[in-house]
């Protein structure tokens, strides 16, 4: 099972994403905003998507930081919709 980070995202929506990690056999953690020791958090993920749209632009710095320094693969896109996750998910599948 992969394990995958997504950065920012509609809160709104926060299940619905978990559901369509799972579909695609992905275990998934959520991040909306910054928490304490968020690096720490991401370190030990396979893959990251960052949803460039609804994330602040220091979570946006940090996680590009982090993912480079531990060679995670990182996706960013700017839709932060079902299908925008989809599409990253397919990318990272395969």
């Amino acid at each position: 099972m992969l394990s995958l980070a997504i950065v920012g995202g509609v809160k709104g929506i926060e299940r619905e994403y978990i559901e369509v990690a799972k579909e695609f056999n992905c275990k998934c953690k959520l991040f909306n905003i910054k928490c304490p020791n968020f690096d720490k958090k991401i370190e030990n993920v396979d893959c990251c998507i960052l949803f460039t749209d609804t994330v602040s632009h220091k979570l946006s710095i940090e996680s590009c930081r982090i993912c480079k320094k531990k060679g995670i693969k990182l996706i960013k896109t700017h839709s932060s919709s079902i299908n925008g996750l989809k599409q990253s998910l397919e990318q990272i599948i395969g």
